[in-house]
This record gives structure tokens, sequence and C-alpha cells, in this order.
């Protein structure tokens, strides 16, 4: 999905203090693949060879260095950004903004926390999102998305985290839970995260619906990933469109100004 007005470029960053919870599947496959022109910031240990980013698309910030990666966001103003947080420096990135966020400027439009069912990940989850806060961050801009929910499961998790949040908050306050849209647990996320691909290096073929190529990707690239594109293919007509609705529906939670 691409989005006609030039002025949106929402700044997304994705974190939780809890570890396998979804964030960079969130980054590079629910945010990546529906924003024009994104630039992914990777804070914390991550790979700088991965999703077949490079050049101008990605910075890869390997401590946790807070001030560089708001220079980035200010920066790239004229883009979507989306930041990612890995779990190693999730503490440091939360006490370094303490100094920088203030309650005119937060520098993100949206702090969106996967968390899943479990009991450590809503806890890590809830913890996070009471430290933003902390930090001059609006709970309207805080937003908890289910994620790895297992099929057949989808009721029980979506309860078990809007009643976490309703035990722990007083009512009024503490982050928002979308209506629908959640992440499911899905292994081709797995393949997909091995391989280096993600939902936006494919696109459709012209003139052949349901049949998807690599976008520039090299011969010997693609030759390596078959396996894990063959897996992909099979299930973008279902993953992509699915994909895209959780997205729509987060979309919803940015601010009108940003929005606009």
């Amino acid at each position: 999905m691409k989005h006609a007005q030039s002025a949106f470029h929402p700044k997304i960053c994705i974190l939780s203090a809890a570890g396998g919870c979804g964030k960079t599947t969130l980054a590079v496959n629910l945010f990546r693949p529906f924003l024009e022109n994104p630039l992914m910031l990777f804070m914390g240990p991550f790979p700088e060879k991965m999703f077949s980013l490079k050049g101008m698309e990605a910075h890869f910030i390997q401590r946790s260095e807070v001030d560089d990666l708001l220079v980035l966001t200010v920066m790239y103003a004229d883009r979507p950004v989306i930041a990612d947080i890995r779990m190693n420096v999730v503490e440091a990135f939360l006490d370094g903004v303490k100094t920088c966020f203030t309650p005119r400027d937060v520098f993100f439009d949206l702090f969106v926390i996967p968390v899943t069912a479990d009991p450590y990940s809503l806890h890590r989850g809830m913890w996070t999102a009471d430290r933003l806060h902390a930090a001059n961050v609006p709970w309207e801009q805080i937003l908890f998305l289910p994620a790895r929910v297992k099929e057949g499961a989808e009721k029980d998790a979506l309860s078990a985290v809007r009643q976490a949040v309703r035990d722990h908050y007083a009512e009024g306050t503490g982050p928002l839970i979308p209506e629908e849209g959640f992440i499911e647990e899905n292994p081709i996320f797995d393949d997909m995260y091995g391989a280096g691909v993600c939902l936006a290096d494919l696109s459709e073929i012209p003139d052949a619906p349901g049949r998807w190529s690599l976008c520039n990707q090299s011969e010997r690239a693609a030759e390596k990933r078959a396996p894990a594109l063959v897996r992909l293919e099979g299930e973008m007509d279902y993953l992509r469109p699915r994909m895209e609705r959780v997205f729509r529906e987060v979309m919803t939670y940015l601010p009108e100004s940003s929005r606009s």
C-alpha cells in the first residue's frame, strides 16, 4: 500500500523489554512493506546485513547512542521512520530519552510494544510502557500490539492482554490496544528471517495474480534463497493482505497531525 499524501511520514518506534515478542517481525513485515521509502533504524546488536537493507534504507546503531537515533529521526523528517530497539538496549534507550523527550516533543508519533499472552511478556511490556510514560510519552501514543498469537487461541490471547492492562492501570490510563489487530504465530516468519527476506522483498508479477518475484535481487541471491521464497510465495496471498489489515488498523492510532 502506498499513500498518496506526500506529507505521510509517520515516525514509529518498536520496543519492549521482553525478548522474542516479535519486534523485528513488526519492523520489517508490518511497517516496512506498507510505507513508502521508510528509513529503518536498528538500535542494538543487529547483524548489519539483513533483509537486503543497504545504503540509505537503514542505519544500524550498534550500541545505545540515543542521541544518534533521535538525530537521524529528525534529519529524515521527509520520510517515514521505523525504529526497532533491541531488547538488550531498551533500558539504556529509556534512560536516554528521559532527558530528550518533552511534553511537547517525543520525536516519534507512535510507540508500538508487541506483547504476547505470556505473563513475562506482559509484565515487561507494561514496564516498558510505564517507563515511556514517565519520559513524557502520552498514553495515546503507546500501543500494545498482541503478537505471536497461536491459531485457535486468538480470543484467549487478546482477552489476556486486555485483562492485564485493566488490572495494572487506572481507568482511562495505560497503553492503547487494537480492537481487532494482532500478529499471528507463523513459522514462515522464522523462515524469512533465516533467509534474509521479508514481505517488502517480493512484488506480484504483473498480469499473473498470485505469482510473486524478488525485487532488486541478484539471480545468485535468489538462487540461495529459493527454498524460503517458495514457502513465502505460497503464503503471500494470505499473509500480505492479513498484515496490511493490521497495518491499516495500527495507522488509525497515529496522532491526527501525522495522518494529515
